[in-house]
């Protein structure tokens, strides 16, 4: 993407100029050195120094631009290190959903996330952010309560999942108000005792998405910093938000991993000979073995630009009401799809290079062990496919049997639903 791609069309307000693709490789090439090195937080200093982490000012209120640059970065992070652009991916889907959902009707909150964009952008902080869930014997527990005090809330618990949970600068985070309802809280976590940032919940694979048990102990939280909650529907309704860009970003760096081991097995087969000396590459077998996976590859990622980019149809509070539960159940099946395609194309992968994958610290032995955690969030695949066969197995026609996914009720790009 040139640096002509990131300014805005005519009519709109410009947006700053930065060249995606040069801030990108910039980026990449950090993270394969830090990871050579051990040495995660030299990736972080350099990431921090570029216009990447902000791409949420940039893009403010371009949801499908927004997404397309992010994706852009995630894709490519993706192929080095899954569970780095894990880490990456959580600011941005955090960052993204505040500087895209549409609340220009509430001036109170939009100054309040103007001012949150304004922090991450002015002090180049990284956002971590939890859902307060944590593993208990109850599917989606939370961890954590907030009871209002004087001049705020005072929040206690514990939350298992924690991405960037080191180096993360804020930390924006779901709890239940002692009425039952949600809210979102932001906090600054660093050199304050009263959050405490536990042992890696990951120890093996995913280390490096930095993934930490993290534990209020009375955390004091000004009004100020009390982003949004209570029964208002508009809670509801950014937690609902916040899911989509999480589905639809979570794929996009686990098909970086695809691209990347379908370019490992190009090199094998192109260098490995066989017995009558000719490249593994001229075998028939593997070039229709290698077409389907990119066949597969494209079809998955076409699936999750169209749901990235239908983000652009939410523009206003209507919006918020009736077309968000439409874009999560895309936004559900993109992320199924894509991650889904991720893990079945680096185990094909690892069939053809063989043991190879394995020798030494490659490329394909660390998205062998990554890769697998794409289809278990944030929602396991399982549900997604529960979800989208009880709503076919519903009393009313499937949608696809009487019309199309094309025309008839169909989300475009720019916002209008199409009609035959």
């Amino acid at each position: 993407m040139s640096s002509d791609d990131m300014t805005m069309s005519a009519g709109r307000k410009a947006r700053p100029r930065i060249d995606l693709d040069r801030q990108t490789q910039l980026a990449a090439e950090a993270l394969k050195k830090a990871l050579a090195e051990r040495d995660l937080p030299a990736f972080y200093r350099v990431f921090r120094s570029t216009d990447l982490p902000f791409l949420g000012r940039i893009y403010e209120g371009d949801a499908a631009g927004l997404f397309r640059a992010c994706a852009h970065v995630l894709h490519r992070l993706g192929g080095i290190s899954p569970a780095v652009a894990l880490a990456v991916e959580n600011h941005f889907y955090v960052t993204s959903a505040i500087a895209t959902f549409p609340i220009a009707d509430d001036a109170r909150l939009d100054a309040r996330r103007r001012a949150l964009l304004s922090e991450v952008v002015e002090g180049r902080r990284l956002v971590a952010n939890t859902n307060s869930r944590v593993h208990a014997d109850r599917v989606n527990a939370v961890g954590t309560r907030a009871r209002k005090v004087p001049g705020g809330h005072v929040v206690s618990g514990a939350a298992s999942y924690t991405s960037l949970a080191t180096e993360g600068d804020l930390l924006i985070f779901t709890t239940a108000l002692e009425e039952g309802f949600p809210a979102v809280f932001m906090t600054r976590p660093r050199g304050n005792p009263a959050v405490e940032i536990g042992p890696y919940l990951f120890p093996d694979a995913m280390l490096d998405s930095d993934t930490r048990r993290i534990v209020f102990h009375d955390l004091f939280v000004p009004d100020e910093d009390l982003l949004l909650g209570g029964p208002g529907p508009e809670v509801v309704q950014l937690l609902l938000f916040e899911m989509v860009w999480h589905q639809v970003l979570i794929p996009s760096l686990y098909l970086g991993a695809a691209a990347q081991a379908i370019d490992e097995s190009r090199r094998f087969l192109r260098t490995v000979r066989g017995r009558d000396g000719a490249p593994l590459a001229e075998l028939d077998g593997m070039v229709v073995d290698i077409g389907r996976l990119v066949i597969r590859y494209r079809a998955a990622c076409a699936a999750v630009r169209e749901a990235g980019e239908a983000m652009g149809t939410i523009a206003s509070a209507r919006d918020r009401a009736e077309r968000l539960p439409r874009l999560y159940e895309l936004a559900g099946a993109a992320k199924y799809t894509g991650t889904r395609c991720a893990e079945e194309t680096v185990s094909a992968a690892r069939g053809i290079v063989g043991a190879r994958a394995y020798a030494g610290d490659g490329a394909l032995e660390r998205l062998c062990k990554e890769v697998v955690f794409g289809p278990l969030g944030p929602e396991v695949n399982a549900v997604i496919e529960r979800a989208h066969g009880r709503r076919a197995l519903g009393e009313g026609e499937f949608d696809g049997a009487a019309s199309s996914p094309w025309l008839d009720g169909a989300m475009s790009a720019s916002g209008k639903e199409e009609t035959c």
